[in-house]
């Protein structure tokens, strides 16, 4: 009788798998952009598109330039929303080097945010995770800024994160 059960886990777990990979984005190899921790080099299809409405204008080209040198002039981040730009030097350590900017809403934030250690110089409950070069603040009225600095060296991640940060808290 377990052995049917498992044989049944597997079967939905295979169904939902079919369910995703069929339903993906119809084959379009449209824009990509990399994710995950520092040294990967996980990519998916379709997660960028152009920025809109000025979000990729809340950092100046040279900003970014100083953080992840030449890179793509930033991207619709469906992701995490905001804006992403992407690295077009190469990967470094495996990883596509990428800054990610955005403003959320408190309940946006709170499903997206990576739980970090408090850090200061942004206000109450702001927080960075160095593993993913994560930083969270309160920003507006109700509102959240992150920054992301997907960068393999963990000492520039958190360098690039928090300067980055600074800038975003003065414009926001």
């Amino acid at each position: 009788m377990g052995i049917f059960r498992t044989l049944g886990q597997f079967a939905i777990v295979g169904g939902v798998l079919a369910a995703v990979v069929s339903c993906g984005n119809g084959g379009d190899s449209g824009p990509t952009r990399s994710v995950g921790p520092p040294g990967t080099a996980t990519v998916l299809p379709g997660a960028t598109a152009s920025g809109q409405g000025g979000e990729c204008d809340r950092l100046t080209n040279s900003e970014i330039a100083q953080a992840i040198g030449p890179h793509d002039g930033g991207q619709h981040d469906y992701l995490l929303g905001g804006c992403v730009w992407s690295s077009t030097a190469g990967e470094k350590d495996g990883l596509v080097e990428a800054i990610h900017a955005t403003v959320l809403p408190a309940a946006r934030y709170e499903a997206v945010a990576e739980i970090g250690e408090q850090v200061s110089g942004f206000g109450a409950g702001a927080t960075y995770a160095n593993l993913h070069g994560e930083l969270w603040f309160p920003c507006r009225s109700g509102e959240f800024c992150g920054i992301k600095a997907n960068i393999s060296d963990p000492d520039r991640r958190q360098d690039v994160a928090l300067r980055l940060g600074k800038v975003l808290q003065s414009r926001a």
